[in-house]
């Protein structure tokens, strides 16, 4: 069964770090030092645990940014990815946050875009990886 979890860096790097290393720094050769000590001390980050066995993650940040969403590759486009989505909203929405942004690979954009975020700009590179902000207002 597949729990999302919530938890600060402390108790999420043990399991959001090893999801991380293999989707960004092995999968997309984002380098490393792009990859890590850019805002995870401050986020909220969710876990999806399947099994008990960590499976994906994603953070929203005190600014009302989610980023740093990845889900290990045997286990995508079997919901994982708008489930910890939901759930960074519905996170949002009871801290009172009015919208979100987020830099989405342009290969995600539609995942976001069916979750009502819109594309905000011009398409950007980011660790040699072209990106998109999008944003999402939130209902009171």
């Amino acid at each position: 069964m597949l729990k999302i979890l919530m938890a600060d860096w402390l108790h999420a790097d043990v399991a959001a770090i090893p999801i991380r290393e293999d989707v960004f720094i092995k999968e997309q050769n984002v380098p490393e030092a792009d990859e890590w000590g850019h805002g995870d001390e401050t986020a909220l980050h969710v876990i999806a645990s399947l099994d008990g066995n960590a499976i994906g993650t994603a953070r929203l940040t005190p600014e009302g940014s989610i980023g740093r969403m990845a889900v290990l590759k045997d286990f995508r486009n079997e919901g994982v990815g708008s489930a910890m989505l939901r759930k960074l909203i519905e996170a949002a929405k009871q801290s009172h946050f009015k919208s979100l942004t987020l830099n989405a690979q342009r290969s995600a954009e539609d995942f976001y875009a069916k979750h009502g975020f819109i594309a905000l700009g011009d398409e950007f590179i980011d660790a040699g990886i072209p990106h998109i902000a999008m944003s999402l207002e939130l209902e009171p």
